[in-house]
């Protein structure tokens, strides 16, 4: 079994190649880009990984995003709320 997990969409951005339970590749977009803690789809990444595997993407079997948008809104409502920004700020935006 070829497993492709994902770590998209905010910061650190990374995939990972899993064949028959064995970590085959890993890496983290930011290597690629050159951009600290790089958000979004980590192309760069998965085409890293399949190419350590030499896989295509016909290869694998599933795909696992990790996704948990819940986590930690308490703290982030904390930050908000001692990190006001200032109203001209806000205005711009």
């Amino acid at each position: 079994m070829t497993i492709l997990g994902l770590n998209a969409y905010h910061a650190d951005s990374a995939a990972c190649l899993i064949v028959d339970g064995k970590v085959v590749a890993a890496a983290e977009e930011e290597r690629f880009r050159r951009i600290k803690h790089w958000a979004g789809l980590p192309t760069n990444a998965i085409d890293y990984c399949l190419h350590e595997g030499r896989l295509r993407w016909s290869d694998v079997d599933h795909i696992a995003i990790n996704r948990q948008p819940s986590v930690n809104n308490w703290r982030r409502l904390h930050f908000v709320l001692t990190h006001r920004p200032h109203p001209k700020l806000t205005a711009k935006r």
